[in-house]
């Protein structure tokens, strides 16, 4: 679809600058920030290592954008479902369930996060911190309102919250896109442990 409005279907640069920081969030995941030079992005992309200067002006901008390029777009999702006219159970499925695909199916920046996180300087991690709460945040909402109307047993808000992210955040460190379980087949299991196990009323 043509579309003259200037974004990165029609703006060479800007889709230049996207694949620099979709190159640079997976050498990142494999290397490090310490681990990953310029030259090292320069190469990966196809691009002289000038060239990067370009579009950044140093590869801790580049950390912090990769940052943002995760949260945003899962803050504004969140949002979104939050937003919706659904039970509060059918919201935070659908939560979890985004939550999941976006981590297995779009980037690694929950994990560049957890490895890099001491990398960033105090003011972007104040800003990071503040969107990641924000995100959370979402669930805990969702999650009290289905304990208030007798969807969810009645359990820690935060500390449930906090576990069942935090599983499902593990999720990166071990998922195979080539493996056994298709990604579907997880995310219906871990849905089942979730909803039919951990939060059943039964």
């Amino acid at each position: 679809m043509n579309d003259s409005s200037g974004n990165s279907a029609t703006n060479p640069e800007k889709n230049m600058r996207n694949e620099i920081l979709e190159v640079t969030a997976q050498l990142f995941r494999k290397k490090g920030f310490t681990g990953t030079s310029m030259q090292d992005i320069a190469n990966e992309v196809g691009i002289l290592k000038g060239s990067i200067y370009y579009y950044f002006n140093s590869k801790n901008e580049i950390f912090q954008e990769v940052l943002d390029n995760g949260i945003n777009p899962a803050l504004k999702k969140a949002e979104m479902i939050v937003a919706e006219k659904l039970t509060p159970k059918e919201k935070f499925r659908k939560l979890i369930h985004y939550h999941m695909d976006y981590i297995m199916d779009h980037n690694f920046s929950l994990v560049i996060f957890f490895q890099e996180r001491e990398k960033l300087p105090a003011t972007e991690m104040e800003k990071y911190l503040e969107k990641r709460d924000r995100y959370e945040n979402f669930f805990r909402e969702v999650f009290k309102e289905g304990i208030e109307q007798g969807e969810f047993p009645e359990l820690n808000v935060p500390l449930t919250v906090f576990a069942i992210l935090g599983m499902c955040n593990w999720i990166i460190q071990w998922y195979n896109p080539k493996g056994a379980l298709s990604a579907e087949e997880i995310k219906a299991h871990m849905e089942h442990l979730i909803f039919d196990r951990m939060l059943s009323l039964k």
